[in-house]
């Protein structure tokens, strides 16, 4: 029961800090669920984001792949606590947030907010990406040699899924499938 409240407490506070989308919590999720209580390994924490991607509602997604993890004994008990913490306060919130929202609809202050939100919104998503890389497994890459050369993969494939990102139109779940189609067969053991 005390591992339950830990992860209704743990998901209902980054809920609340998941201020500007999912991205943002995820160096403060790593912290508590690989660092603090140890429920996933950096390796599973970034399999559970990857999954979470592909899939509507990531963050809850990835909220119950943790929960699931976290309790042993009852992990679907366990992936339903860490949704309900994920989803529910910070939905209470916004609805309260919308209410002031159009309440001052008028104000100045809204404009001034928005404008220093979004710098703020993307700094927590660039420290998301430091964070989530620290599961992905790159191997040393130089020198190049013949019977290393695979060794480049996740590099090309890294800088490929962000170029394509930014540049057409290929959603984030088409781009995992192709950089998962494009390691299972370049890095074959």
């Amino acid at each position: 029961m005390s591992n339950l409240l830990h992860l209704l407490w743990t998901f209902s506070v980054l809920s609340v800090l998941g201020f500007g989308g999912g991205k943002g919590i995820i160096p403060e999720m790593h912290r508590e669920v690989v660092e603090s209580y140890q429920w996933v390994t950096n390796a599973q924490f970034t399999q559970f984001y990857t999954i979470g991607k592909l899939v509507p509602g990531p963050t809850t997604i990835f909220a119950a792949l943790i929960g699931y993890m976290a309790s042993p004994g009852a992990p679907l008990l366990g992936a339903l606590v860490a949704t309900v913490g994920m989803f529910v306060p910070s939905s209470a919130i916004m609805v309260g947030a919308d209410v002031m929202w159009e309440r001052f609809k008028t104000s100045p202050w809204r404009l001034i907010v928005s404008r220093g939100i979004g710098p703020a919104i993307v700094g927590l998503v660039w420290a998301s990406v430091y964070t989530v890389s620290k599961g992905v497994s790159f191997p040393a890459a130089w020198p190049i040699e013949a019977q290393n050369w695979t060794n480049l993969v996740p590099y090309v494939t890294t800088a490929f899924v962000a170029v394509a990102m930014m540049r057409t139109k290929l959603s984030a779940p088409i781009l995992i499938l192709i950089a998962g189609a494009l390691g299972t067969l370049f890095m074959r053991q």
